[in-house]
This record gives C-alpha cells, sequence and structure tokens, in this order.
C-alpha cells in the first residue's frame, strides 16, 4: 500500500500567496510555472502612466448652469409668472415677459438677477424677487465595478464618491474598498487624471481627503479586493488550467498588506 503523501506547501511571496495542498511535486512545479507569467494586482504607484495627467483638486464653487438643466423659477409675489423650463442646448433660457436669456455658464443667483432685470426692463414687475433652482441637472457620472447597479447616476449638487456609490445600490462584497478609483478629465489639457478613494477611511475616520466632490462626466471604479482576486486566480489557473482533478482540497493565506 502507497504511503500517504505529505502536503507541500508553494510560497508565492508575488502574489501575497501561500498554497498548501497534497499535490505531487510535479503538479506543484506545473502551478509555479503559472504563477510565474500571472499578475493578480499592481500597486497604485505602477499605474501611472504617462497618459494621466497630475490630478488637480477643483475649487469649490457655486454650481454653474449647464445645457439641459430643468430650471424652476419663483416668483414669491407674481406666482402667475412662476416658470418650469429646461436650459436649450445653446444655453439659453427662455421665460414669457422676461424673454430669452443667458443661462449657461451662470449660477442661479446670476440667473435670478438677469430675470430680475429683465422683467423691470419689460415694466412687467419692478422687483420680482425671481428664486432659481435646479429641478434636475443634466450632468451625469459614471459608476463601473463592483457595485450591484453600475451604469449612470444623474449629479447632484455636491455630490460626492460615496453618495454615487449609494445611488449605484452600494458596493458588492467583493469590492476593494480601500481604492476605488476616480478618473476626471483635467481642466488644463483634457488628459485624463486619476486618484484613488478610501472609502473606509472616510466611513471609519472621517478623512475629509475622501469626500471628493464629483463634477459632470466623471467615472468612478470600484475594483476587486485582493482576496476576491485571489478566489479568481485559483479558479483560473488551479481549477481550470491544471490537469487534475478539481475535487483538490487546498487552504491559502493571503499575506499582502495594504500600501498606504
Amino acid at each position: 500500500m502507497p504511503l500517504p503523501r505529505a502536503p507541500m506547501t508553494l510560497r508565492l511571496p508575488a502574489l501575497g500567496l501561500t498554497l498548501r495542498s497534497a499535490l505531487g511535486g510535479p503538479a506543484m512545479l506545473a502551478l509555479a510555472g503559472l504563477t510565474a507569467c500571472s499578475t493578480i494586482w499592481v500597486h497604485q504607484a505602477d499605474q501611472q502612466p504617462d497618459r494621466f495627467a497630475t490630478w488637480v483638486n477643483a475649487p469649490t464653487s457655486a454650481y454653474r448652469i449647464q445645457p439641459g438643466d430643468d430650471i424652476s423659477v419663483t416668483l414669491p409675489f407674481n406666482g402667475e409668472l412662476n416658470q418650469h423650463a429646461q436650459v436649450a442646448p445653446d444655453g439659453t433660457f427662455t421665460m414669457p415677459l422676461a424673454g430669452v436669456l443667458a443661462a449657461a455658464g451662470h449660477t442661479t443667483t446670476q440667473l435670478a438677477d438677469s430675470i430680475d432685470k429683465a422683467l423691470a426692463a419689460q415694466r412687467v414687475v419692478a422687483d420680482a424677487h425671481a428664486t432659481v433652482t435646479v429641478a434636475a441637472y443634466s450632468g451625469r457620472v459614471y459608476v463601473g465595478g463592483q457595485v450591484r447597479q453600475p451604469g449612470e447616476i444623474p449629479l447632484r449638487t455636491d455630490m460626492t464618491v460615496i453618495q454615487a456609490i449609494a445611488a449605484a445600490r452600494g458596493m458588492l462584497d467583493t469590492a476593494r474598498t480601500n481604492e476605488v478609483v476616480l478618473i476626471r478629465r483635467s481642466p488644463t489639457d483634457g488628459r485624463p487624471m486619476l486618484r484613488t478613494i478610501d472609502i473606509d477611511a472616510l466611513t471609519h475616520t472621517g478623512d475629509p481627503d475622501q469626500a471628493v466632490v464629483l463634477q459632470a462626466a466623471d467615472t468612478i471604479f470600484v475594483p476587486k479586493s485582493s482576496i476576491a482576486e485571489v478566489d479568481q486566480w485559483v479558479d483560473q489557473h488551479i481549477n481550470q488550467a491544471l490537469p487534475f482533478s478539481k475535487g483538490l482540497n487546498y487552504t491559502y493565506t493571503n499575506s499582502t498588506s495594504t500600501v498606504p
């Protein structure tokens, strides 16, 4: 009767992984050969090619109206003149008795002032005290990766990354919560800028640097956690690639530490 084979240990420091199995030497050597050309993750410092511009934080400022925004105008003393309409593609807003007004690129306060002046010039209302609000924003942000409902999210005033993820119905259990990727166009040359958001630091310690306010067309990508990538790697390179039974019993230990 053949003696039981002693468990064999294979350490993969490049992957932060230790595998222990009852496999024989040839199979474990085959596994080692596969890992030599396999990569699970790359640290952030190695993911900054020249095509990415240096990240520049956007200054905090009042929202600027955009084409496609739905605008509500309220006149407290002349309710019959209230107006709800969409900003035209050319950036103008049309209001009866006030005429066609420039809206895109203006704040709501600036547009309200323009309405007051236009109504006064037309001798409709001397002092209208108009109030302008954005009922619906035309801007969108895009959320993908390990979220429950990836896709477009309507942009709201002062919306942050964590709020956009919540609008995408939250992160999956396989999400890497400490390295959520945010991509934005550079305001200087239009090249993409990239930074990571540590959701853990935001929710656990209230780190204000992680509460980034989004801009229209921002893209959020939630990558897989290290453990989820290990599980995928095991399935691809052990269960599918090696010529032995998938009933193999194995354990692994993830020893990768998070790089701040």
